[in-house]
């Protein structure tokens, strides 16, 4: 690594350090938030989710127009991304002091600038960590990035249990709004030692680019595999917490713990990986890493205790450590020079599949409990029929 990029590095790790404690805060409870504070049930809860999600889908759409038209100034379109995606996820916790249908608007200005501002940091960051270092260098700053969301937790948790709730939710979305000024302070000092000429495209070129992306096979079969994956993940994606409150008669120090126990464990699973990262195959961590993830839905069904959801989410941090640092690598260098592109088909794609899946399971789950039941089965089964798929078609990068 470069002297002149060591400066650079340590910046990126800082910033991302207070970004990872400012929206671990804010995403975490902003669910919780919804059903405690604002009152919502599983289908307003269900159109939040889906909302999110599609508004992701929207940012990588026009966001390959927004970064390949001002190329050269990708690093200040991700300054400027991410300081807007960390306030407004930290306004939705102040929805109930304006008009709790806002956090509509809070979470939808959030989602679509944090997916314009990580096009242009992948685009940033992909020309300058080489692949062959790539599980090393992002397996250390996940660790550190994780360690933080862990404090941020612990600090979160310790207000739950000292103050009164409301208090509690006004207290932590504060401290998420205070250290989200802090992350984007750290950013601003970052530069572009690879600087890209602008390319200005129009609606044709851009379905041209995808289209000759699907053409290749690697790609396309990367890219189906991870669009039918999310489907399947994400079938639950509105339920889970709403299970633990409504269903287990859990509280917010569940969800801090579950929370907690499941990034300790991907933190130590990022470490492990930085150390034997020279000795393992990028292809087979990921692929191997879907059984476990496969049993997460259909073992939450019988978690019913604290204790039994804490064990539930060490194991899950520990199997999604591996499949989210491996599938970040990828996104990244598949697609070589088209990495922009290759970004943004993948994050429009996914999103718009996470989103139907959302939608329908919540649509289902809220007819009764036996149905919700089987929406976290649907999720077990789809996972695992994708490892199959994955062993036979995913290629080594």
């Amino acid at each position: 690594m470069e002297k002149e990029w060591i400066k650079y590095y340590n910046i990126w790790v800082i910033h991302s350090i207070l970004y990872s404690f400012s929206t671990t805060i804010s995403i975490t409870y902003y669910q919780a938030y919804a059903i405690k504070i604002l009152g919502f049930d599983v289908n307003r809860l269900g159109n939040l989710t889906l909302l999110n999600l599609l508004m992701i889908s929207l940012g990588n759409m026009l966001g390959s127009f927004i970064v390949n038209r001002y190329r050269s100034q990708r690093v200040l379109i991700w300054k400027t991304c991410a300081t807007v995606n960390l306030i407004f996820w930290a306004l939705t916790g102040f929805s109930d002091a304006i008009n709790k249908n806002i956090i509509y608007l809070f979470v939808s200005v959030a989602q679509f600038s944090g997916a314009v501002g990580g096009l242009a940091y992948v685009d940033t960051i992909g020309d300058i960590i080489p692949v062959q270092e790539s599980v090393k260098v992002f397996g250390r700053v996940n660790f550190y990035t994780l360690t933080s969301s862990v404090l941020a937790l612990v600090i979160s948790l310790a207000l739950f249990n000292s103050i009164e709730m409301f208090y509690a939710y006004r207290v932590v979305y504060i401290t998420s709004f205070t250290t989200a000024i802090a992350s984007a302070s750290a950013l601003f000092l970052m530069r572009d030692l690879n600087r890209r000429e602008n390319k200005t495209i129009d609606l044709f070129t851009l379905f041209e680019e995808f289209k000759a992306l699907l053409n290749h096979k690697a790609i396309k079969s990367y890219i189906l595999f991870m669009s039918l994956f999310t489907f399947f993940v994400n079938i639950p994606g509105a339920l889970w917490n709403f299970y633990i409150i409504k269903i287990f008669n859990g509280n917010e120090n569940w969800i801090s713990l579950n929370t907690i126990a499941s990034t300790l464990a991907n933190a130590v699973g990022n470490y492990i990986l930085v150390k034997i990262s020279h000795r393992i195959s990028r292809r087979n961590t990921m692929v191997y890493s879907i059984v476990p993830i496969s049993l997460v839905p259909a073992l939450f069904l019988v978690s019913s205790t604290m204790e039994s959801q804490i064990l539930l989410n060490i194991f899950s941090g520990a199997s999604w450590s591996a499949f989210n640092l491996v599938t970040g690598i990828y996104n990244i260098y598949l697609g070589g020079e088209k990495r922009i592109y290759m970004v943004s088909l993948l994050g429009v794609l996914t999103n718009i599949f996470a989103g139907i899946a959302t939608r329908l399971g919540a649509t289902v789950a809220s007819l009764n409990i036996l149905l919700m039941n089987a929406v976290f089965i649907a999720s077990f089964v789809g996972r695992l029929i994708m490892f199959f798929y994955a062993r036979r078609n995913i290629e080594d990068i």
